[in-house]
């Protein structure tokens, strides 16, 4: 028992408040490791008021807990992030491997394509209108270059 005055507090009731309150700052810090430090306090809380414990084996216990159960969390959180795709830089960058017709032609390294209702700028080779070419790159932001396809 944990005596506060008039109050007195189990220990499982400390390690249960404890990985409650850390579970509920999770909300509060993003990052998915508050919630797994929160949970093996919640565990460790169950485990004291099953099987009371002393002091150093509930402290070896509960980082024992926290080791494994960050393990597990970040095997979890790091094969849902592998999954998913990188969101291009730009609305440019996302025309690079796309194939287009020439709206006007490269002239002296320069021309345009209609990319459905916006024309983009693109620079490359000399190619005449209405020649497919395929974005390789852009430059400067918003300059796309091409290739003949």
């Amino acid at each position: 028992m944990v005596d506060f005055g008039p109050f007195a507090l189990a220990p499982y009731v400390i390690w249960l408040v404890a990985g409650l309150a850390l579970c509920a700052a999770e909300t509060l810090v993003p990052g998915a490791f508050l919630i797994w430090i929160g949970a093996a306090a919640v565990v460790m809380g169950v485990v004291e008021l099953v099987f009371p414990l002393e002091l150093t084996a509930q402290l070896l216990l509960f980082a024992a807990l926290v080791v494994a159960l960050v393990f597990v969390g970040r095997r979890i959180y790091g094969s849902l992030e592998a999954g998913t795709p990188q969101l291009p830089l730009s609305r440019a960058h996302a025309l690079i491997g796309k194939e287009f017709f020439l709206d006007q032609a490269i002239e002296r390294g320069f021309g345009r394509i209609r990319v459905g209702d916006s024309v983009w700028r693109v620079a490359g080779d000399d190619l005449p209108a209405g020649a497919k070419v395929r974005v390789v790159a852009v430059d400067n932001g918003s300059l796309v270059r091409v290739e003949k396809a």
